[in-house]
């Protein structure tokens, strides 16, 4: 079966700019840490999963609808307005953007009030009866996507991990198809999203494992044991049901490229250094 890859495109750029050592310098002095472990990473996970076609998403600067529902989503995030140069990872955006046009790996740049998540997800969602889909990124809300034909690589060099539903099971104790449920319970703290007070990942299992889905948990908050969790579930069910549409991913949207448009089959024939060196950079 061909294979899909689609990639977190801001996500790899913020994994790389912190974690490539920050001394390497290009040709013209400027600081392309990011640049070479971003262009480095993709290569190597294009080839090792063999993709047949490829697209990089990127964030936009319109903002996410989902701030429209909660005020407070993200804005525990950086704001990097003033930030030195030397602290910016999107001074380096322009040139990955010019390695992955050298390379012909279609990116695009969300424009409307939407976010990558609902891109990949679609692409994903829309594709996953014909191609293995492979999603690059760290950030755990992709896990309720994976099913058959659908997992997440999470990139650490050697220590990588592809993550399918076995995987996400044995790390998490969910199912993927009870993750955005189970993080509507507890929180994520990286998108600024509160859980539910007083029920940490064991408890919202134990409710996922008894009642399924954050509907059913509520439906059946009754027939609880414990009167503690009782409460805080018909207290706080209004946050409950917020959190879990912040959370989801499982709408089709229009998707910014046609499939047959991401076919990728010459990534024998490229090379960090060689693109950086082409650009330029190097």
């Amino acid at each position: 079966m061909r294979k899909l890859l689609l990639v977190d495109g801001h996500n790899l750029l913020f994994q790389m700019f912190y974690g490539m050592p920050s001394r390497i310098i290009g040709k013209n002095g400027q600081s392309i840490q990011a640049v070479v472990g971003f262009i480095g990473a993709l290569l190597k996970v294009i080839k090792n999963i063999q993709a047949s076609h490829v697209v990089v998403l990127f964030d936009g600067e319109n903002g996410s609808h989902r701030v429209d529902e909660n005020v407070e989503y993200k804005g525990n995030r950086k704001d990097y307005t003033d930030a030195a140069d030397e602290d910016n990872p999107f001074l380096q955006l322009n040139e990955i953007i010019r390695a992955l046009d050298f390379a012909k790996i279609k990116h695009f740049e969300i424009i409307e009030r939407m976010e990558t998540d609902d891109i990949i997800a679609s692409y994903a969602l829309k594709y996953k009866n014909d191609f293995d889909v492979y999603i690059l990124s760290n950030d755990t809300d992709f896990m309720q996507l994976v099913e058959k034909n659908v997992r997440v690589y999470v990139y650490r060099g050697k220590k990588s991990t592809i993550y399918d539903d076995v995987t996400v099971f044995n790390k998490y104790g969910v199912r993927p198809q009870y993750f955005a449920d189970y993080k509507s319970l507890v929180g994520d703290s990286s998108d600024n999203i509160r859980g539910i007070r007083g029920i940490g990942p064991k408890t919202a299992k134990k409710l996922i494992d008894k009642f399924g889905h954050v509907e059913d948990i509520v439906s059946n908050m009754d027939s609880m044991e414990s009167g503690f969790i009782k409460s805080q579930i018909a207290e706080n069910t209004d946050i409950l049901f917020a959190n879990m549409k912040l959370i989801r991913l499982s709408k089709i949207t229009a998707t910014p490229y046609e499939i047959d448009a991401l076919c990728f089959n010459d990534y024998e024939n490229y090379r960090t250094v060689g693109i950086l060196k082409e650009i330029n950079l190097m």
